[in-house]
């Protein structure tokens, strides 16, 4: 019996130290990022959005608009993104067609330089990953066909996070320089025009620059995006900052419907990881459920089983604290609202169900062999 006792005690121990952790996580619902694209709305416009407006947490990202984009997250590999959308948030696409393609084989490191191209051309746009200035050196592309298409785009836009309260959701931090926007023109036939069909609208290497928006770019946090007038450069510091973060330049004129393109260069100065779950012990989500809880509600189970026909107090009595200690743990995402925000799959609210019933059949079992023990001895 005392074999017994020792597991269950165990499983006490193991279940608080999941407790502990987890609090120690302090996850946001979102990861660090970094968008650039070319929007028809620019960032000011977008009312739902600002502080007070129903969208404020989510950001503009889920405003209506016509735009073209790619971002990079911190998360696992920090993918680079391509994605677009019309009369839809920023990255849905529109109503027949997804808006989203993970660019491939590519992921974000720091002092490294992404020299980035985005091509449209009638309705379908490709982005690519060069290595080198000249773009010559490709690492990588994608080509999104889209079902409709964006137009009066004429806001270049750099974007970050959400509304979202201030949270561990990592961080990126970077720089954007070297930009340069052609558009197509019928009239141009100039040999020294980029392809012979696009020219030169916007050129942008920020040498010139003598204050963080150069008298140019609408900024909304100076703090996080602004050009560094030392460095010559447009630099991002992006972390779950509880603002809805974001910079824009007007373009004189929307770009043409028929064929435009961006070139930039962009690196990174810092990459912090977005946490994903992890708390003080520096685990996974997935290993400390099947090392704490797992473990404990197994050996809990196998001292309940080998118990069964003795009528053990200490049992019952450390059957009980642990039963409701994991009740609590099984309740807490229904307590903290954690199920509502999120987007939990069927099979990780199955668990948490199976949980709770579990707590309380072994809660109850347990107090009805107390009861009978102290009928039987009376």
């Amino acid at each position: 019996m005392k074999i017994l006792e020792g597991l269950i005690i165990i499983s006490i121990i193991l279940i608080t130290i999941y407790i502990f952790d987890k609090s120690t996580s302090n996850d946001s619902n979102d990861a660090a990022n970094i968008i650039i694209g070319i929007s028809d709305r620019d960032s000011e416009s977008c009312l739902q959005c600002k502080e007070g407006g129903e969208f404020y947490d989510r950001g503009c990202k889920i405003c209506e608009q016509d735009n073209i984009n790619f971002r990079i997250k911190n998360t696992e590999n920090t993918p680079f993104i391509s994605s677009w959308s019309k009369d839809s948030g920023m990255f849905y696409g529109d109503s027949q067609c997804e808006g989203e393609k993970i660019i491939p084989s590519i992921n974000a490191e720091i002092n490294k330089e992404y020299w980035t191209e985005i091509k449209y051309i009638d309705s379908k746009y490709t982005i690519s990953i060069y290595d080198d200035k000249n773009f010559e050196k490709k690492q990588s592309t994608i080509t999104n066909e889209m079902c409709s298409t964006p137009i009066n785009l004429k806001f270049l836009r750099f974007s970050m996070n959400d509304g979202k309260p201030i949270s561990n959701g990592g961080r990126l931090t970077g720089n954007i320089d070297n930009i340069q926007i052609f558009d197509y023109n019928n009239s141009k036939n100039n040999l020294n025009e980029f392809e012979n069909k696009l020219h030169n609208v916007y050129n942008e290497d920020f040498t010139k620059c003598k204050t963080k928006d150069c008298n140019e770019w609408v900024l909304q946090n100076k703090d996080v995006f602004f050009i560094d007038t030392d460095a010559k450069k447009f630099h991002f510091d992006s972390y779950i900052s509880g603002n809805n973060d974001y910079a824009h330049y007007e373009l004189s004129e929307p770009l043409s419907e028929k064929e435009w393109m961006i070139r930039l260069v962009l690196s990174f100065d810092h990459i912090d990881e977005f946490p994903h779950g992890k708390g003080i012990l520096g685990i996974s989500p997935l290993e400390r459920n099947l090392v704490f809880i797992f473990t404990s509600v197994v050996f809990v189970m196998i001292g309940r089983i080998f118990s069964i026909k003795h009528e053990s107090l200490n049992i019952n009595i450390l059957i009980i604290i642990f039963s409701t200690i994991l009740l609590y743990v099984s309740l807490a995402p229904l307590i903290y609202n954690d199920l509502i925000f999120q987007n939990e799959s069927i099979e990780k609210i199955g668990i948490i169900v199976s949980l709770i019933i579990l707590s309380l059949i072994l809660i109850s079992f347990s107090i009805s062999r107390i009861y009978s023990r102290m009928k039987n001895n009376s």
